[in-house]
């Protein structure tokens, strides 16, 4: 029933959405989000100042009242739905507030109640639009992470931030103190889990050290556990993270960090290949471990066989995946809207990922 539900809303969020929104909404995605980032502080005149807001538990929070009001559902349903409560281990816990614990409309249900940031945000600093643009205010949402760019850090404390927790506070929402800091472009901010920062006046937008971080502790960690599994097992678990993490990342700066993700991994599978047989020397486990293939020395690969014949499977590179300017959807677009469609049918074309090898 919600995901009949969602059907119907999803075109009514569509035409009442914020232009700058990006997450859950379709057609959409983080790498439009990053690149309006892109468009909004490029520039040499760009805004030079980022308001990062966090928001406190953001679906576990809202306002049951607030979405009773202001969602255009059947209300008994949509009340039915948010008092459901959930079950953990056995136990009924209730629900007094946020969206419907892991059901489907929840995200159509949290993304409408944050529609209309973007018009509190420009109401604050004045009606007109020649105001907006003198201070160079721009609003980026996916989801509950957001950005609010300005030239000026006193617009952002002094008129931005009190308007933004006004609107947050009306939805039973509350901002984090701890994570909710004005930031100037040259000292950079993680967005997405990418790093936006200027170097001496150049934006450069790379993948963040947190996203880095997590990849290969969850890269190692596989591989510690994996003590007992084949070389191709292994493989078969690497590569499918290996390559969603470059793909993510492959509309940004990440050709130079794509090298060092596989520098890591590749000496971490050298430590794995010598902690199974701690009593052969380097050449043994190089010979039988890392093989030439296509022309590369020293690639992890084993031999299987496949229906009567034998591949070899080998570990994905990072640095394969080709660095691709993603081209930003444009901010009216409706994919409900017929005259968008030949707007959706040539972007589909233009924007389809390249061929990526899967070894």
């Amino acid at each position: 029933m919600q995901v009949l539900w969602k059907l119907a809303l999803e075109p009514i969020a569509e035409c009442t959405a914020d232009p700058n929104s990006y997450g859950f909404r379709p057609k959409r995605g983080t790498a439009d989000a990053i690149e309006q980032c892109f468009n909004c502080l490029a520039r040499k005149n760009a805004a030079q100042w980022v308001l990062e807001g966090d928001i406190k538990g953001c679906f576990d929070n809202f306002s049951s009242e607030w979405l009773l009001n202001h969602i255009p559902m059947e209300k008994r349903i949509l009340q039915q739905w948010l008092h459901a409560g959930f079950i953990d281990k056995g136990t009924l816990y209730a629900t007094k507030a946020g969206t419907p614990q892991g059901g489907p409309i929840s995200p159509v249900i949290a993304t409408m109640a944050l529609d209309g940031l973007e018009a509190a945000v420009f109401a604050s600093v004045g009606p007109h639009r020649s105001m907006h643009q003198k201070l160079k205010i721009h609003v980026i949402r996916y989801a509950d992470d957001w950005v609010v760019t300005s030239s000026s850090k006193e617009v952002l404390e002094q008129l931005v931030l009190p308007a933004v927790k006004q609107f947050m506070a009306a939805r039973g929402l509350e901002l984090s103190n701890e994570k909710t800091k004005i930031t100037h472009i040259a000292k950079g901010f993680d967005f997405l889990g990418q790093n936006v920062r200027k170097y001496n006046g150049k934006l450069l937008i790379k993948p963040a050290k947190k996203s880095i971080k997590a990849l290969l502790d969850k890269v190692r960690e596989i591989i510690k556990r994996s003590a007992s599994a084949t070389q191709t097992q292994l493989i078969h678990k690497l590569n499918p993270i290996i390559r969603g993490w470059a793909q993510y990342h492959r509309h940004v700066v990440a050709k130079a960090i794509f090298a060092l993700i596989d520098n890591a991994i590749w000496q971490c599978l050298r430590k794995w290949a010598k902690r199974r047989h701690p009593s052969k020397g380097a050449h043994w486990i190089k010979k039988k471990y890392f093989h030439r293939v296509e022309g590369r020395n020293g690639v992890f690969a084993a031999q299987e066989r496949c229906n009567g014949e034998t591949r070899i499977t080998t570990l994905f590179n990072a640095v394969s995946v080709p660095i691709v300017r993603h081209i930003k959807i444009r901010k009216l677009a409706n994919p409900f809207d017929p005259q968008w469609r030949n707007y959706f049918i040539q972007r589909y074309y233009a924007t389809k990922p390249p061929y990526c090898p899967v070894h």
